[in-house]
């Protein structure tokens, strides 16, 4: 681990951290950035290679210790004083503490459909990225064994989706796939995964007990955008369809709420039947 201290933030390296605009650059290179505590120490509880983190004295001084173990010997630490650091992006954002991690690999299938009785979630042309970040952080919170998306999703790496994620989605195996639906006819024929679709409209509330209970399959639920849900192709790819009744006139609920009532059900039911 190297340390710096900045006086003016015109160091070159400090790019990522001072713009929301470089979104895609940052993508490109393969790296992305965690802000707050909670989510800098998820962060270093996992082993994600990190490039460099921006932070105050005080902080410096509380981590040093760990930073110290966990850091790779060319990871360099910069800190600033208070003022400085608050001027990048926001101090309600990032409370001083920043990191620049690197992407992990890409699974590949074998490493990321596991053996057993497991439950993933795929996704189709979700568009936004604080939605992203909590689908994420709800997939953590159940116990999902994976995410899988395509390249019409906004990247589970942007720096609001991992804001919003608190870092949870750290513990996911999260895989982008260059066309969704025909890596999934894919997973289903190599490693026989049952797809659930789900829809305000035409599925079943009693689908996911019967899929999710005696059923030995891995289990992959479907969700599609947040203005359109899913394409009638993806809906025709489906082994069964599920939808959350509504009442009183509403026409459906925000994608990770919805998300968070499928996965309590697949996930409880899987559990009560284990």
């Amino acid at each position: 681990m190297k340390h710096k201290h900045l006086t003016e933030l015109d160091d070159a390296a400090l790019l990522p951290y001072r713009s929301l605009r470089n979104a895609e650059r940052l993508l490109h290179e393969g790296v992305f950035v965690v802000e707050g505590e909670k989510g800098v120490r998820a962060l270093l509880a996992t082993d994600y290679p990190i490039v460099s983190m921006l932070m105050s004295p005080r902080w410096y001084e509380q981590l040093a210790g760990e930073l110290s173990t966990r850091l790779d010997d060319d990871t360099v630490v910069y800190t600033a004083p208070d003022e400085l650091v608050d001027g990048i992006v926001g101090f309600t954002m990032h409370k001083r503490l920043m990191a620049l991690a690197r992407i992990p690999v890409n699974p590949s299938h074998e490493d990321f459909i596991l053996p057993g009785r497991r439950v993933y979630v795929a996704l189709q042309k979700v568009a936004d990225a604080e939605n992203m970040g909590m689908i994420l952080r709800n997939a953590a919170a159940f116990g999902v064994d994976g995410v899988l998306h395509g390249p019409d999703c906004s990247s589970p790496w942007l720096r609001r989706s991992v804001r919003v994620s608190v870092g949870h989605q750290f513990a996911l195996r999260i895989r982008r796939c260059d066309e969704l639906l025909s890596e999934l006819r894919l997973l289903r024929e190599r490693f026989g995964l049952r797809i659930i679709g789900t829809s305000p409209r035409g599925g079943s509330p009693r689908v996911l007990a019967r899929a999710a209970g005696n059923d030995a399959r891995p289990l992959c639920l479907l969700f599609g955008s947040e203005a359109h849900g899913l394409t009638d192709e993806a809906l025709a790819l489906c082994d069964e369809v599920f939808s959350i009744p509504m009442r009183n006139g509403v026409d459906s609920l925000n994608i990770a709420n919805a998300l968070a009532v499928a996965l309590f059900l697949a996930t409880e039911e899987r559990s009560r039947h284990e």
